[in-house]
C-alpha cells in the first residue's frame, strides 16, 4: 500500500463516523441515495491486443444504477449525476454479487478539483447527455495504470420530460448506451481513450436499495482501484452502509 493510500485510509476512518450518522439520519446513501437501477448487456467493442482480452473480460450481463448525488425527489437541480456498474457472473439480478463480479463507480466529475464546475456543466436533465468518470487511477489486468470513463451517445434527438422518462423512452428506442472507454498510463501503450465495451441499457428493475450495496474494491474482473480517494472510499462506505442498517 503507497502512502497515498495510507493517508486516504486514515481519511476515510476520521470521516466515517459522519457518513454514518448522515446516512443513519436520511436512511439512504449519503450521497447518490435516488437513483433507478437498469439490467444491461455488456458487448466488446472490436479493439487490437491488449485491449482485446480486457474487452472480452467485461462481456456479459450486468447491473447499472444511474443517481443523483444530492438530490431526491426527482429534482432536477444542479448536482452531480453518478452511474455505477457491476459486471456480472450471472444472469439473474440480485442485490448481491456473484463470485467474478466487478463493481466501477462514476460520476459526471474528472476530478475532485473540478468539483465546483461540475456541478454547473453536469446535464442533470439527461442521464444519457454526459460522460461518466472513474476520478481516480485504477490498474487494469492487462494494461497495468489506467484512467477510466463512460461515454454516452449522443443522437441529437431532443426527448421532452424528465430525466427518468428521457432514459425510459431512450431504452424503448434501443439508444440507450455507455460505452466503456480506458486511457491506459503505461510507456508503449497508446495515451488515448480506447473504447472497450457497450453496455446496453435494456430495462429497469426493482431491487431492495437496502440490501444493494457497491463495493469499489469488488475487482473480479481484473480492475483494482488504487490511490488516496479510492483508499478513502473504503472505510466511509463500510460506515455509511452500517448507518444505513440502523434504520
Amino acid at each position: 500500500m503507497g502512502l497515498g493510500e495510507v493517508i486516504g485510509r486514515a481519511v476515510g476512518t476520521v470521516w466515517g463516523p459522519q457518513f454514518r450518522l448522515t446516512s443513519r439520519r436520511r436512511q439512504a446513501r449519503t450521497f447518490h441515495a435516488e437513483g433507478l437501477c437498469l439490467q444491461a448487456e455488456v458487448v466488446p467493442v472490436r479493439t487490437d491486443p491488449p485491449f482485446t482480452e480486457v474487452a472480452e473480460r467485461l462481456a456479459g450481463p450486468a447491473l447499472v444504477r444511474l443517481s443523483t448525488a444530492l438530490w431526491r425527489g426527482g429534482r432536477e437541480w444542479p448536482d452531480l449525476l453518478g452511474a455505477t456498474v457491476r459486471f456480472r457472473s450471472d444472469t439473474r439480478l440480485t442485490e448481491e454479487p456473484s463470485p467474478g463480479d466487478q463493481d466501477i463507480l462514476f460520476a459526471t466529475l474528472r476530478h475532485v478539483l473540478t468539483l465546483p464546475p461540475a456541478f454547473l456543466s453536469t446535464h442533470v436533465h439527461d442521464w444519457l447527455a454526459n460522460d461518466y468518470y472513474g476520478l481516480a487511477p485504477f490498474t487494469v489486468r492487462g494494461l497495468g495504470d489506467a484512467k477510466l470513463r463512460l461515454t454516452t451517445l449522443r443522437t441529437g434527438v431532443r426527448r421532452q420530460g424528465s430525466r427518468v422518462q428521457r432514459l425510459r423512452e431512450a431504452m424503448h428506442d434501443g439508444q440507450a448506451l455507455l460505452t466503456f472507454e480506458v486511457f491506459p498510463k503505461e510507456h508503449g501503450l497508446p495515451h488515448a481513450w480506447t473504447p472497450l465495451a457497450d453496455i446496453f441499457l435494456r430495462e429497469e428493475v426493482v431491487l431492495d436499495p437496502e440490501r444493494l450495496r457497491f463495493n469499489p474494491f469488488l475487482d473480479g474482473r481484473g480492475i483494482l482501484p488504487r490511490g488516496f480517494l479510492h483508499s478513502l472510499r473504503l472505510p466511509v462506505y463500510q460506515q455509511s452502509q452500517e448507518g444505513r442498517s440502523l434504520h
